[in-house]
C-alpha cells in the first residue's frame, strides 16, 4: 500500500497545480504548439516533472525490491538498512 505523507502530497499537488494554471490560461492546442516551437524547453520541463516525481516512485521500487531505503525514510515500517561484510 502506498503511504502517503507530507512530501508526496506537496510533490504532487504542485504538479497538478501548475499543470491546471497553464492549461486553463492557454488557448487551445497550446502544449502540441509549445513542443514544436520550443522543444528544448519543453524538454527541460519534461526532466524537471520527471526529477521531481522520482522520490515518489524510487523509494517504493527500491524497498519492493529489498535495496537500501533509510537514507530517505528512516521512520518507515518496512525500512532497510545496508549490509555491510564483516572485516576479519
Amino acid at each position: 500500500m502506498v503511504r502517503w505523507e507530507g512530501h508526496e502530497i506537496g510533490i504532487i499537488s504542485t504538479l497538478l497545480g501548475c499543470g491546471a494554471i497553464a492549461h486553463g490560461s492557454m488557448p487551445r492546442g497550446w502544449v502540441k504548439s509549445f513542443i514544436h516551437r520550443q522543444p528544448i524547453a519543453a524538454m527541460s520541463i519534461f526532466l524537471f516533472s520527471a526529477g521531481v516525481l522520482m522520490p515518489v516512485t524510487v523509494v517504493p521500487i527500491r524497498r519492493s525490491l529489498g535495496l537500501p531505503t533509510n537514507q530517505y525514510e528512516s521512520e518507515h515500517p518496512k525500512v532497510a538498512y545496508p549490509k555491510y561484510e564483516s572485516i576479519n
